[in-house]
C-alpha cells in the first residue's frame, strides 16, 4: 500500500464474506464458458495453448465478475491501466490470476503496475486511502482438466503475507466458507526471503 500495511486475514475475510458466492459464480462460470466453447473448435483441445487457455479464461473470468458485481452495493468495477479491478467497501483491490502449482503464485510478465500491485504500493483513480490488494485466482488440476482450488490471496513482492482464503461451497447450500487457518493469530506473518536472485514475478494482466 502507498501509505501504512496490508489488513490482516481476519479483517480480509470479514470484509469479503458477503461477496464469496459471486466470486465462486465468476470462476465456475467462466469455466463452463470455457469448456462449451472448446466443444465448438474444429480438431483437438489439445491444439489450443496452456498461454491461448489462460487468456480466455481471464476473458470470460472478467466479463462473469463484471456481471456479478457491477450493481452490487458497496462495490466498485473499473478498469485500471488495463486490467480489471474489484473495490469492496474502498478498503481491498481484487485482480483475478490463474495460479500456478500449490503454493499459490501467479507469474508472467512484469510492469510497472503489475510489481507496483504485488508491493501493495498501486495507487487507484479516485482512492481516498490505501487499499489492501488481493489476488482471486484459480489453479488446474494435474491434467488440467478441471478446477482444483479457488482462493483468494494478499502477497508482498512474491511473498504471502497470511494463509489463502479458500472459496469453497457449503455441501449442500450454495454459499461459501472461508475456511480460518488452524494456527492461533491472523496477522501478517513475517516475509521469508528466498535465496534465489529474483522472487517470483506478477503478470500484468492474465496467465
Amino acid at each position: 500500500m502507498a501509505n501504512g500495511s496490508p489488513m490482516d486475514r481476519a479483517s480480509c475475510v470479514q470484509v469479503l464474506e458477503p461477496f464469496q458466492n459471486k466470486f465462486d459464480q465468476c470462476f465456475r462460470d467462466a469455466w463452463s464458458r470455457w469448456q462449451d466453447w472448446l466443444k465448438k473448435l474444429e480438431g483437438s483441445p489439445a491444439d489450443v495453448s496452456s498461454r491461448s487457455r489462460a487468456n480466455m479464461l481471464y476473458d470470460f473470468i472478467t466479463a462473469e465478475a463484471i456481471k456479478q458485481f457491477i450493481e452490487v452495493e458497496h462495490v466498485r468495477v473499473r478498469k485500471e491501466r488495463g486490467f480489471l479491478v474489484i473495490y469492496i467497501r474502498d478498503r481491498v483491490a481484487i485482480r483475478f490470476k490463474k495460479f500456478r502449482g500449490r503454493k499459490l503464485r501467479t507469474s508472467g510478465i512484469p510492469t510497472g503496475q503489475a510489481r507496483a500491485f504485488q508491493g501493495q504500493m498501486l495507487e487507484f483513480s479516485g482512492e481516498v486511502e490505501p487499499m489492501t490488494h488481493l489476488v482471486a485466482g484459480y489453479l488446474l488440476d494435474s491434467f488440467e482438466l478441471d478446477l482444483a482450488k479457488l482462493s483468494i490471496t494478499c502477497t508482498l513482492n512474491g511473498e504471502h503475507l497470511w494463509a489463502p482464503i479458500e472459496i469453497t461451497p457449503h455441501a449442500g447450500e450454495g454459499g461459501i466458507a472461508i475456511p480460518m487457518p488452524a494456527t492461533p493469530g491472523d496477522g501478517p506473518r513475517p516475509v521469508i526471503r528466498s535465496t534465489r536472485k529474483a522472487p517470483a514475478k506478477e503478470t500484468s494482466e492474465t496467465k
